[in-house]
């Protein structure tokens, strides 16, 4: 697992987690390879900056078997890290962490969603409690990975493609219906965070 902190405190309760590839930015199926393959959802930037002008820290949780397939290189991947960052700041957002899998699935790790490692991970780190926190994904492997940590998990559903619900696991808060925009889901959830 890789593991990059921003800001290891922040004086919030509420955390967000949120996928990177069809989340904050628009996926390929080809992976993003490079800082240039790499576009923002324009929506997704103005939830990032609705976040931090609400205290709420984000921290990214993200698989990228590309790097363990050979496809993405080391270099790249940090450049294309270091390239969102500038883009979410100089849009007046911010990230306070990520964690990312670099295995392929065969693998067999336990931090590649939809295992729960990166999140119990991210609460470990940040300090947050899991019960508490939202996932915002765009795959069926996040809303897994959440409800195996314990998580509030909403399915971002960009093209209405209905991904299906699995059922939450016993303890978790049941999945809010699927949002169209990232700012639709954060304001979905504005009423939890009291905001």
């Amino acid at each position: 697992m890789l593991i990059w902190i921003n800001t290891p405190q922040s004086r919030s309760r509420s955390f967000l987690l949120l996928d990177r590839d069809g989340v904050i930015n628009e996926d390929r199926p080809d992976y993003i390879k490079h800082r240039r393959e790499f576009q923002f959802y324009p929506d997704a930037l103005q939830a990032l900056r609705w976040l931090r002008e609400q205290d709420i820290p984000v921290v990214l949780i993200s698989n990228q078997s590309g790097l363990n397939r050979g496809i993405i290189s080391w270099e790249n991947f940090w450049d294309i890290h270091a390239w969102m960052l500038r883009g979410i700041q100089d849009s007046g957002g911010d990230i306070m962490g990520a964690c990312y899998c670099p295995h392929r699935p065969e693998e067999g790790c336990s931090c590649r969603k939809p295992s729960p490692g990166m999140i119990k991970a991210a609460s470990e780190i940040f300090q947050f409690r899991l019960a508490e926190t939202c996932f915002i994904g765009d795959r069926e492997s996040d809303l897994l990975a959440a409800n195996r940590a314990g998580c509030l998990s909403v399915i971002l559903d960009r093209f209405g493609t209905s991904i299906e619900h699995p059922p939450p696991v016993p303890g978790a808060d049941p999945a809010i219906k699927p949002c169209s925009s990232l700012m639709d889901a954060v304001l979905a959830l504005s009423e939890r965070w009291n905001v």
